[in-house]
C-alpha cells in the first residue's frame, strides 16, 4: 500500500469520526422541541450538519481510492479506528463523560487494528 493511500485512509477515520461529531453538535442544537417539517428544516440548514455531509462526502471519495489500492481485509477492519475517535471527540469536545469501560474497549478496538494492520505482509 502507497504512502498516499495510507495518507487517504488516515484521512477516511478523521472525517469519519468529524462527520458524526458535526452531525451531533447540529442536531444537539436542533434540539429535541422540533418535529415533522420544521426539525427536518432545521437539519438541512443547520451549518454542522451541513458540514459533516460535506466530510462523509470527501470520506467517501478517498474511501474509493483507498479501497482501489489495499486489500479490503486490511482496510475494512482498521476503518474501526473510527470508533475510537468517536470516543475521544465526545470526551474533548461534546463534554461526554465516557467510563472505564468505554476507554477499555475503545484501546481493544485500537490493538485489534493495529494486529490488522501489522499483517501487511
Amino acid at each position: 500500500m502507497s504512502l498516499f493511500s495510507w495518507f487517504l485512509f488516515g484521512l477516511t477515520v478523521v472525517l469519519d469520526v468529524f462527520g458524526q461529531t458535526a452531525f451531533k453538535l447540529g442536531l444537539d442544537r436542533i434540539g429535541d422541541g422540533a418535529e415533522g417539517a420544521a426539525f427536518w428544516r432545521a437539519v438541512a440548514s443547520s451549518p454542522w450538519v451541513i458540514a459533516g455531509f460535506l466530510g462523509y462526502c470527501l470520506e467517501a471519495a478517498s474511501w474509493m481510492y483507498v479501497l482501489g489500492h489495499a486489500p479490503l481485509s486490511i482496510v475494512g477492519p482498521m476503518a474501526a479506528l473510527s470508533y475510537v475517535g468517536a470516543v475521544m471527540t465526545g470526551r474533548l469536545f461534546l463534554g461526554e463523560r465516557p467510563r472505564a469501560r468505554r476507554w477499555i474497549g475503545a484501546g481493544l478496538v485500537t490493538l485489534g487494528a493495529g494486529l490488522v494492520g501489522a499483517s501487511l505482509g
